[in-house]
């Protein structure tokens, strides 16, 4: 009775820390662990002063009057044109201020400073190429609380180079499954999200009106304002493989790519600091891949990292998502392969 009471508990944990730590990959999900924002109780202690012996006012004496000092300079003259009002994130960052690298360890690798890749803080696009069709499958290892555990999931990607579908499928044994969909269209900004959804037992959603400039929410979050090249949290990953294909050259190691990037219950800026090439061990065996890095900018921030390889047209082989605690999850690509017509 004790090991099916445990196993069960354990059962449970996973199953719970399967959709924290994102049963799909964790940069898809809502960051976890923040915790509760509360407002604080501010009070006002008043002091009575004890009471003053009245005070005889002693009489002024009258000082004469002095001319006005001569005028020898002229007042400053109008600013001929209002100073442009500072532009800000949805994090506060001064997006026109420059952007430098964090503090590093002397192991670690050195980098170029940050080249922002757009106006504004955005990655403009100036020419994408959107992957061919495919049907990419993962192995997910991970950890939650001390717990070890293991799940497989499945990235279909479909675009006829006008319409998009990315599906996105993570499931384990005894636990179930999650499914994220990224709908939209190939144009000018590369991918163009037009809904994102993301279903465990029930189906919350995100929805891009770009003839209102909104994003709404079926969840009844607040709207958001529609930003220039806005992506959802699965196509994110599908644009910047469009970018790297198009021209890596534009991208060096340094560049920092930045998105408004949109969950089924928020939006916020994303950015991604490109780093070097280099050799992966895979199930699907070895092969060479362009790492990008998004690093915590808060606290609770989520640290992601994605891995991009030339040979498979900059598909995504790896993806890790580091939580502030220390769990963790790792999708290793398997088999790559032509979706079924």
């Amino acid at each position: 009775m004790q090991r099916k009471h445990a196993v069960l508990l354990v059962a449970g944990v996973l199953l719970l820390h399967l959709w924290l730590l994102a049963g799909a990959p964790l940069w898809l999900t809502p960051e976890s662990g923040k915790p509760l924002r509360t407002q604080a109780l501010v009070t006002r202690q008043i002091e009575v002063a004890a009471p003053r012996a009245p005070q005889v006012p002693k009489p002024v004496q009258p000082t004469p009057a002095k001319p006005p000092p001569a005028q020898t300079e002229e007042a400053p003259a109008e600013a001929s044109a209002a100073t442009p009002p500072l532009k800000f994130d949805d994090l506060g960052q001064d997006l026109s201020a420059p952007v430098g690298l964090p503090a590093r360890s002397a192991a670690s690798v050195d980098l170029p400073p940050y080249k922002r890749a757009g106006s504004e803080g955005l990655t403009d696009v100036t020419a994408f190429k959107a992957p061919d069709s495919a049907l990419l499958k993962y192995q997910v290892q991970g950890q939650a609380k001390g717990f070890s555990y293991w799940a497989s999931a499945e990235l279909q990607w479909l675009q006829d180079g006008k319409d998009y579908e990315a599906r996105l499928e993570v499931s384990a044994f005894l636990l179930g499954s999650r499914v994220q969909i990224s709908k939209g269209t190939l144009g000018a900004e590369g991918l163009m999200p037009t809904r994102f959804g993301d279903k465990t037992r029930s189906e919350q959603a995100a929805h891009f009106q770009r003839d209102k400039g909104l994003i709404t929410f079926s969840a009844n979050s607040p709207d958001a304002p529609l930003l220039k090249g806005a992506q959802d949290r699965l196509s994110v990953v599908l644009q910047l493989s469009s970018l790297l294909a198009a021209d890596p050259t534009r991208f060096p190691a340094g560049t920092m790519l930045s998105f408004q990037t949109v969950s089924q219950r928020e939006a916020e800026v994303w950015q991604f600091l490109v780093e070097k090439e280099e050799m992966l061990q895979l199930p699907f065996g070895d092969i060479s891949a362009i790492k990008l890095n998004r690093k915590p900018r808060r606290e609770f921030d989520q640290h992601i990292e994605l891995w991009f390889a030339p040979t498979l047209g900059y598909l995504p082989v790896r993806l890790r998502i580091t939580n502030a605690n220390g769990d963790f999850v790792d999708q290793l690509l398997s088999k790559a392969e032509k979706p079924s017509p």
